[in-house]
């Protein structure tokens, strides 16, 4: 079963290839007896503006989006990153609340720190899906970090919360990035996160989140360049 999720994760078509594999009752007792979230993201409608996908679907579509730009990567890369989308959201079902926002006018799903709780599933069941300690390290990582985007804007806008794109900032990130790897090379793949998880979303919202992440990776490629 685990080579066929492999299969399914590393595939163009894995929205519908799990799809397809999920209505069969072996795969998805399999599945569900690992990671029993997969049902309750399924279950996740996503009533946000972000969004136009239930939960489910937004983690294969941003598995797909990921497959795009890893092609001609080698395997256990490849898997690693397929793996890194396909548990980056799912901590969303227990974090799901609904609140009032003034910026949407609405009441809308929201899913604070879901990614604290994404990780603790990750640790959970990263062995059982056969990846090793440091890679396993790294898809938790990426997993932890994999919102930082949200917060970074390319000028001030006095807001507290939010940060300035500067080399500082990004040597920041490699720095924390370091902790499992190497830095620079992992910050190349986050920001690979970033645009997959951006691609999965609601396509009328993410423009300037998708031109952030332009920015991002060609400042990261200077900064590399200069060292050589």
């Amino acid at each position: 079963m685990l080579e066929k999720l492999n299969n399914i994760l590393l595939s163009d078509t894995a929205l519908e290839q799990f799809q397809n594999e999920y209505e069969k009752g072996d795969f998805r007792n399999w599945l569900l007896g690992i990671l029993p979230e997969v049902e309750d993201c399924k279950n996740l409608k996503q009533d946000n503006p972000w969004h136009i996908y239930n939960c489910l679907d937004h983690i294969l579509h941003s598995v797909e989006e990921m497959n795009k730009q890893s092609a001609g990567m080698d395997y256990d890369t490849r898997r690693m990153l397929a793996y890194t989308m396909f548990l980056h959201d799912i901590g969303k079902p227990e974090c799901h609340i609904r609140r009032y926002s003034k910026l949407y006018g609405r009441v809308v799903d929201s899913f604070f720190d879901h990614n604290k709780a994404g990780v603790k599933i990750a640790d959970r069941v990263l062995d059982k899906f056969d990846f090793n300690s440091t890679d396993s390290s790294v898809i938790s990582k990426f997993i932890d970090m994999h919102d930082i985007f949200m917060s970074i804007r390319l000028k001030n806008d006095n807001n507290p919360y939010h940060h300035v794109l500067t080399e500082e900032y990004i040597n920041t990130q490699i720095n924390e990035l370091n902790s499992v790897g190497n830095g620079e090379q992992l910050l190349k793949y986050l920001i690979m996160v970033g645009r997959a998880d951006n691609l999965a979303q609601n396509p009328e919202m993410t423009g300037d989140s998708l031109h952030l992440l332009t920015v991002f990776d060609s400042m990261l490629d200077n900064m590399i360049s200069k060292e050589l």
